[in-house]
């Protein structure tokens, strides 16, 4: 599946570099696992950090987020913000598994949003109208910040973590009457109802699952099910709105056996005061730990192995990485966008040609489109883009290689056979395109084509085609109007005509 989405342009999670280590993420509650995660840093960590380096020369690394969080973080509200950031970098950035999620009986802390948008914001002060209290508290706690396109409120900086406790409490309350009103009303989305009531830990578990929607086997589950957990304290359960808390952990339970293959599932029922079965579980969920990640890790390094083999798969990889680079540094252009989704949902058969100057963010508008693109299809299985950055890989400085590789990647998209002969690759990709479904969408993007060598910007027509076999089918080339070589002036804007 992530091979079948990453030939069809999928790169999301490819990350901006190649890849050397798996990654880890621990999701969990904090108190109640303590034992286990401290457990996990002692004994299994060593042990995989070793097999890492010894097996497949990558690195190992986890992030317990539980762990080292500066106290400012706290101050500013940026707890939440900080374990999502990094669970989306581990998500990216790992080789094999990029999350173990722990789960028992508690549900985590719920702490009040940090950041409202706008116009959710404006609604929930709305519903508050009639309880002027209430309302100018929710407007001295949140702060308007104008600097963003979509105007945020944010949650101000506090001083004093004693006092900030009875505040957060009172607010709570407060934005969860409100947006229940909102809800009832249908101002606002089920969704947006319950960011006012989720955990961060149930934040951490639908990140990743959201993450790892197309990818196989990357996350670990371990559940354990304390059978005397009644006898416990409050470090272990939840000693209010324990119906709703029960739901809440029901609901996640039944989700993540639905996400995860089973053979990542793992889950442990124990007597917490019965030392020898508590001493027995630890032992066994400390090997169960380390051979769960150990199976995933060797899974997955077959698959790597196999790709570097694979000279269209790195092809596509090193134009992957460039186009997330470019993501990075792109600058909204609503009115061009507007241009280029029209041509793409249009009718036109011809290539769409997109001029500018060096430097005014050809690229990045041609990285964008290819995250944006299958915004626009509601049918986003039936939809490919094909990208690449000439002049920006050694094997992209001339026209023909990065067309053949194009009809390569054409042919395992649609299961076609690749042409036995090259010597002709215009017509060769003439003709595979007229075998493309026409239920499936397929978008070319060739950018900064003045980069080619001369010998092939002064022949554009002998290598590209001035139409396509159907509307299905759309082409963007990327360009200056001309450029000058050798005291020549070429003129790549008349030759695409």
């Amino acid at each position: 599946m992530e091979n079948e989405q990453f030939y069809r342009g999928r790169f999301d999670y490819v990350g901006d570099r190649k890849l050397n280590s798996v990654r880890i993420f621990i999701s969990s509650t904090f108190s109640d696992t303590t034992d286990e995660r401290n457990g996990l840093i002692e004994h299994v960590y060593p042990q995989l950090r070793k097999y890492c380096r010894t097996k497949y020369n990558i690195q190992f690394q986890y992030s317990d987020m539980r762990w080292g969080i500066p106290s400012t973080a706290s101050t500013s509200h940026s707890i939440v913000d900080m374990c999502l950031q990094e669970l989306d970098s581990c998500c990216r950035l790992s080789m094999a598994t990029n999350c173990i999620i722990l789960l028992s009986h508690r549900y985590g802390s719920r702490l009040v949003p940090a950041c409202i948008s706008f116009r959710i914001f404006q609604l929930l002060e709305d519903s508050l109208s009639t309880n002027i209290e209430e309302k100018n508290f929710l407007l001295e706690m949140y702060q308007l910040d104008e600097n963003y396109l979509e105007q945020k409120y944010f949650l101000r900086t506090i001083d004093d973590n004693q006092q900030w406790t009875l505040l957060e409490n009172k607010l709570q309350l407060i934005l969860r009457k409100a947006a229940d009103i909102c809800y009832k009303q249908r101002k606002i989305t089920k969704d947006e109802r319950n960011e006012f009531y989720i955990s961060v830990t149930a934040k951490e578990i639908y990140r990743a699952l959201k993450n790892n929607m197309n990818k196989y086997r990357r996350i670990i589950f371990f559940y354990r099910n304390i059978l005397d957990i009644e006898e416990l304290d409050s470090k272990y359960r939840e000693t209010e709105n324990t119906d709703e808390i029960k739901k809440l952990l029901e609901k996640i339970n039944n989700l993540l056996h639905r996400s995860i293959d089973s053979s990542d599932i793992y889950t442990y029922k124990i007597r917490w005061n019965d030392k020898n079965n508590r001493i027995k579980y630890f032992s066994q969920f400390f090997e169960d730990c380390y051979h769960a990640i150990k199976s995933q890790i060797d899974f997955h390094m077959k698959t790597y192995e196999n790709q570097q083999n694979n000279i269209l798969y790195n092809q596509i990889l090193e134009h992957a990485i460039q186009c997330n680079l470019l993501i990075q540094r792109y600058f909204p252009r609503q009115d061009i966008f507007e241009q280029i989704k029209n041509y793409i949902m249009s009718t036109s058969n011809c290539p769409c040609i997109l001029l500018g100057e060096s430097g005014t963010g050809k690229s990045s508008i041609m990285a964008k489109v290819v995250r944006e693109i299958p915004i626009w299809y509601s049918a986003t299985n039936s939809l490919s883009v094909i990208i690449r950055f000439l002049g920006a890989t050694p094997s992209s400085s001339d026209i023909r290689r990065p067309l053949i590789s194009i009809i390569e990647q054409i042919c395992t998209i649609y299961h076609l056979d690749k042409p036995s002969n090259v010597d002709n690759v215009k017509e060769n990709l003439e003709n595979i395109l007229m075998h493309i479904p026409k239920d499936q969408y397929l978008i070319l993007l060739l950018d900064a084509i003045d980069q080619l060598q001369s010998v092939d910007l002064k022949n554009l027509s002998i290598w590209l085609p001035t139409k396509f076999p159907s509307a299905n089918i759309k082409c963007i080339i990327s360009t200056i109007s001309e450029i000058e070589i050798e005291r020549t002036t070429i003129d790549i804007r008349q030759q695409l005509r």
